[in-house]
């Protein structure tokens, strides 16, 4: 089975390589990360907060643009080229299908995310000199959450159109990184939209946990506990959308 995993994880690394599009957007958003010096340097001494916010926040939206362009058309392509059905007539079950088409994305994310991360550090580095540690954190966090949010992309396109998909993704980004705006709505609303809102907030990620941006800015070192924090929810949560996702895909009658 591990080798099984393993080579979908490769084709599906491979086949989202062969994409024009991931080639433009991480080319672009090397660009913009590059073009925030340009920003720095006309924020009247505030360079380096500017350069690290503006290039994590490029960063998270080029990563999640990917997720939400590539990731979602993932499963629909393999069942439009009705390819999918090769794949599983031959010993691969589901279950090993979905999971490697979803770490195969997380791969692509992963390489990615670190082109990015290595321009964020040598534009950081050639305008102040230094490269705090919050920053190299600050970076896995954006990645963590661009490898969550792909598990939400693959869960909605296992059941419906990339549009959509990438439609309710989005959605999803939106609550998430809203999470505390949601709560305090809640505790000022009457009782039933105060049990709605709650709902909304406890289902769906927080994803404000894996903004570390303010950390890098202040040069605030995360503490161990805080890391493994964000790991354990990231796991936790990961894995219950994988489930939920491998359940639907179970069920899908193609």
């Amino acid at each position: 089975m591990r080798k099984v995993l393993w080579a979908i994880t490769l084709n599906t690394f491979r086949e989202t390589l062969r994409d024009k599009l991931l080639y433009s957007l991480v080319g672009f958003a090397v660009l913009v990360i590059a073009a925030s010096l340009l920003a720095g340097s006309v924020s009247l001494g505030q360079d380096a907060r500017v350069i690290q916010d503006f290039s994590l926040t490029a960063m998270l939206a080029f990563l999640l643009i990917i997720t939400y362009f590539i990731g979602t058309q993932l499963v629909f392509k393999e069942v439009e080229r009705k390819t999918i059905y090769l794949v599983l007539s031959k010993p691969v079950s589901r279950e090993t299908f979905y999971l490697g088409k979803f770490l195969g994305l997380c791969l692509t994310i992963l390489v990615a995310g670190l082109i990015m991360a290595v321009m964020f550090v040598i534009v950081l580095f050639a305008k102040t000199h230094s490269v705090p540690t919050a920053a190299y954190f600050a970076a896995g966090a954006v990645i963590l959450e661009a490898w969550l949010l792909t598990a939400v992309s693959l869960l909605f396109s296992s059941f419906t159109s990339p549009l959509s998909s990438a439609i309710y993704t989005f959605g999803v980004t939106l609550i998430g990184h809203g999470s505390a705006t949601v709560w305090l709505l809640s505790q000022k609303a009457s009782p039933v939209i105060r049990t709605i809102l709650e709902g909304v907030y406890y289902i769906f990620p927080n994803l404000e946990k894996f903004n570390l941006r303010n950390d890098v800015v202040f040069n605030l070192t995360p503490s161990a506990s805080q890391v493994g924090l964000i790991l354990l929810y990231f796991a936790t949560y990961t894995v219950f959308l994988l489930i939920l996702g491998v359940a639907v895909f179970r069920k899908d009658e193609f």
